[in-house]
């Protein structure tokens, strides 16, 4: 899912009913358990691409010291590194790689969204409290606390 639409599920979802507050209460499981699958999905696809992206910085810095081999090359539709780049250089270049960047980029978004639905469920998880202080406060204003 993308933030967008994980903001536009939450803005519907995390709307309190305070005619109705026991069916509110007994949604919060509900609203638990489909945020957390979210949350879930989101932190494996985060630890997925962290995985993706060490795996194209070992392939890029052989490929920048032209030590990738052949059929490597041509599983990934690489042609070789044209330059001669020494040791000590190669990872100034694969900071800066294309490729590097945009999986780099990637996983900040994703990792975005991952945090994201961890405060989600953090203010699902607290919504008992907040609607026990609805009721305090309803008995308060009418006299009865």
């Amino acid at each position: 899912m993308t933030l967008e639409e994980i903001e536009a599920e939450w803005s519907a979802d995390s709307k309190i009913d305070e005619a109705n507050l026991v069916r509110e209460a007994a949604r919060i499981p509900k609203l638990h358990h489909k945020y957390y699958m979210f949350y879930v999905k989101e932190g494996l696809r985060v630890r997925k691409l962290k995985a993706d992206l060490k795996v194209l910085q070992r392939d890029k810095y052989d490929w920048y010291l032209g030590t990738m081999a052949e059929e490597d090359l041509k599983e990934r539709g690489w042609k070789p590194n044209p330059r001669k780049i020494i040791r000590s250089e190669v990872d100034k270049y694969i900071d800066s790689d294309k490729d590097i960047v945009e999986l780099s980029l990637k996983i900040d978004y994703f990792a975005s969204v991952e945090k994201f639905l961890e405060d989600i469920v953090k203010q699902i998880s607290n919504r008992n409290f907040i609607i026990s202080n609805i009721v305090n406060w309803s008995k308060f204003t009418a006299g009865a606390g």
